[in-house]
């Protein structure tokens, strides 16, 4: 009876000192720092290793059983996982030992693969094509359902989204995953399921995803087996970054942030000059402690004028110091850095020396905030993919310069009118606002023909690619031109010659290149002259002067070449002829006489001896002056 109560105290005795070790072992949290955690598959159980920004890894403990979704939990500093054997939640100490906190009641399928931590210690778990997102508390054992939901494409894509791994950015809260039915990268909405495609197919490597996490440093990290690559959250593009373990099973891998993050985003990146630029400084202290004595810096370029003193809720001694004609220094000593996030502000005034566009960035700097475990910070741009990255502006001269206008041509009612306004960037636009009301938004304005009422005042606005603008105005003579006319085109019969006047002007120059206030037409056809007043300006005119004469000729059926002086000649009568051919015949057709002359006609005698009387033939070919053609024939009668 002794001995075996003697025996039964020892194994309570025994228990109790395990279970005692046991609760100490494994109350050993993790340090937030610059390492990373990695487990992957082995026979009997996972290894888990620490590894470094380097990835040198260590190995910390060889576990007895599979793990999956191993996530840090920045509220307690442990790791979290999922028995993969169990579907057990499981709670991992720095020294590998763990403690098994159950299955969640009610858990929806079974193959979670995927685990990450909310920043306020709320454990997220997925993964294959029947797993939901699940949200957990993990500070009950077992822990308990928050919130489960069914993944689902938010653009309306068939299928169920699969992930090898999930990750929380600890900053803005925003879940990433790598879908391996699509090879995106896609954002996950917690409180709904929908999954979000963002980015360009992954273009390397080729290989399925198996581990996803935050580094240290804020940049979303991806294992391919042994390969690493920095993954862009916004394009999806890939970096290869380095390499892990020579391995070839399951693979998972978790981080801790740093507890400090430090931001600088500026109110427009593509600026004017004259434009007034606020930069606001944005700390997150996760870490849960406040900090003292935290020092700030800022090269400011000088090109951005600093406007009065920072909005500073930290308090310190601010002083801006000028380096080298290249940046003033703005500095703040003795901040005081709460928990949570904060911000201040700085307001500053973009300037420029350049006749072109210009970049300036530049980085902020906080220090002095140990125990995070990185005690400097560069500020990093928010409004960039890329992590630790320096606010750039590009600040356009355009405001500091001339819009130039130039007129090219015109001057004078009638005449074409040119003129070019010349901005000192070759992009943008340009726009006109005309004397009459009208709009134009071409950098060369062209009119065929000008009138009056084109005179005044032209407003040109030229406004470059950054939307700065700059305006100008150029009034606009229009001259009146010479009042010319020479009159209506004229059908005329031009028995004598006629004059055309070209009116009282300075100058003028007819087509046949005389140059007197008048012209003389003998013939007919187009009349034009050019002149000029004494404002400098021409107007040209012309007149086209065409016959109305009867083309015809009148010839007399009989004569009496008598001496008596009435009706003693043959003659054939018309106006306007210019060529001209007559011949007579007689009744026999022998040839008596011709006349190449309309005044010359048959006196009625051949070889100075008078005809008999009788009938003549006669033969007329005439041309007139408008270029018509006429031939007559007939009989004429020789009287005594």
């Amino acid at each position: 009876m002794t001995k075996t109560w003697y025996k039964t105290l020892k194994l309570l005795l025994f228990f109790y000192f395990v279970t005692i070790h046991s609760l100490v072992a494994q109350n050993v949290p993790f340090i937030c720092d610059a390492n990373s955690y990695f487990t992957h598959h082995e026979s009997g159980g996972d290894n888990l290793y620490r590894f470094t920004p380097e990835y040198n890894f260590s190995l910390i403990k060889k576990l007895d059983f599979s793990v999956n979704g191993i996530a840090y939990n920045p509220k307690d500093n442990f790791l979290y996982g999922l028995n993969e054997s169990t579907v057990h939640i499981v709670r991992i100490d720095q020294n590998g030992d763990y403690t098994d906190l159950g299955m969640p009641i009610g858990l929806e399928g079974s193959s979670y693969w995927a685990g990450t931590f909310t920043k306020d210690g709320k454990m997220i778990i997925s993964g294959g094509g029947d797993a939901w997102i699940v949200v957990l508390d993990v500070t009950v054992s077992p822990p308990t359902i928050i919130s489960a939901n069914e993944k689902y494409y938010a653009n309306g894509n068939s299928g169920n989204p699969s992930f090898g791994d999930i990750a929380v950015d600890p900053i803005s809260g925003i879940c990433y995953a790598i879908d391996n039915s699509t090879r995106k990268v896609v954002q996950i909405n917690l409180s709904t399921g929908a999954v979000e495609l963002v980015g360009a197919t992954l273009n390397e490597p080729t290989n399925s995803n198996g581990a996803l996490y935050f580094d240290g440093s804020g940049e979303l990290t991806a294992f391919y087996l042994k390969d690493i690559y920095k993954i862009n959250k916004v394009t999806g593009e890939t970096t290869y970054s380095g390499e892990g373990l020579d391995i070839n099973t399951g693979i998972d891998a978790c981080g801790c942030v740093n507890p400090v993050q430090f931001d600088k985003s500026v109110s427009s990146s593509n600026v004017c000059a004259g434009d007034t630029i606020t930069f606001t400084f944005s700390v997150i202290n996760n870490s849960e402690i406040p900090f003292s004595g935290v020092q700030f810096s800022d090269p400011i370029p000088i090109e951005l004028e600093i406007i009065g003193e920072p909005s500073n809720p930290f308090g310190g001694t601010v002083e801006t110091i000028p380096v080298a004609g290249l940046y003033n220094l703005l500095t703040i000593d003795g901040m005081q850095l709460p928990v949570g996030t904060s911000e201040f502000s700085i307001s500053t005034i973009a300037t420029t020396n350049s006749s072109n566009l210009q970049t300036v960035s530049n980085q902020a700097r906080i220090t002095g905030f140990a125990p995070a475990w990185e005690s400097i910070l560069n500020s990093n741009n928010p409004f960039t993919s890329a992590e630790g990255d320096a606010t750039k502006v590009i600040i356009s001269p355009t405001p500091l310069q001339n819009l130039t206008v130039e007129i090219l041509d015109g001057g004078c009612e009638g005449t074409p009118i040119s003129i070019i306004a010349n901005a000192p960037s070759s992009s943008g636009n340009y726009y006109w606002e005309l004397p009459n009301g009208d709009n134009f938004d071409e950098q060369l304005f062209i009119k065929s023909n000008t009138s009056l009422s084109d005179a005044g005042i032209y407003n040109i606005q030229f406004t470059d690619e950054f939307d700065c603008q700059i305006d100008t105005a150029i009034i606009i003579d229009i001259l009146p031109a010479p009042n010319l006319d020479l009159g209506n085109d004229s059908l005329v019969c031009l028995l004598a010659p006629i004059s055309i006047s070209a009116g009282n002007h300075n100058s003028y120059l007819w087509h046949d290149g005389s140059i007197g206030s008048s012209f003389l037409v003998e013939n007919y056809g187009e009349y034009s002259v050019t002149v000029e007043n004494d404002l400098g300006c021409f107007a040209t005119d012309s007149i086209l002067i065409s016959s109305n004469c009867n083309i015809d000729l009148y010839v007399p059926n009989a004569f009496s070449p008598n001496d008596d002086g009435y009706n003693d000649i043959f003659l054939a009568y018309g106006v306007e002829v210019i060529e001209f051919n007559l011949k007579i015949f007689d009744r026999w057709g022998a040839f008596l006489f011709e006349s190449n002359d309309i005044m010359k006609g048959w006196n009625g005698s051949f070889k100075g001896k008078k005809k008999q009387e009788g009938a003549y033939v006669y033969l007329i070919e005439a041309t007139f002056l408008g270029g018509e053609k006429i031939i007559k024939k007939g009989d004429v009668t020789l009287l005594k």
